[in-house]
């Protein structure tokens, strides 16, 4: 699953050089992707509370969100596994 893939590529860029690296700039800068997390959910929804809305940005500003969220389960050492079984408890009960 792409999700994974991407999981993967964001613990291989960890170690990176901050300088040269999106992900390890967000991965060493203090409360970076938090607040990355918070700006991109906040355009989501702003997206979805439009009049009219743009299901391109919606997926834009999703796939921001999704991929600042992987990076911030990543500095919390949380995978995309333990989220996944979560939901799929939540599903069964």
């Amino acid at each position: 699953m792409f999700l994974q893939e991407l999981e993967e590529t964001i613990k291989s860029r960890a170690a990176d050089n901050a300088a040269h690296s999106y992900t390890a700039k967000l991965l060493h800068t203090e409360d970076l992707v938090e607040r990355k997390v918070m700006e991109e959910a906040f355009e989501v929804c702003r997206e979805t509370l439009r009049s009219e809305i743009n299901g391109t940005l919606v997926a834009q500003e999703s796939a921001d969100l999704l991929y600042h969220l992987l990076v911030l389960l990543r500095k919390a050492d949380v995978s995309l596994d333990a989220v996944l079984d979560v939901l799929k408890e939540r599903s069964a009960e």
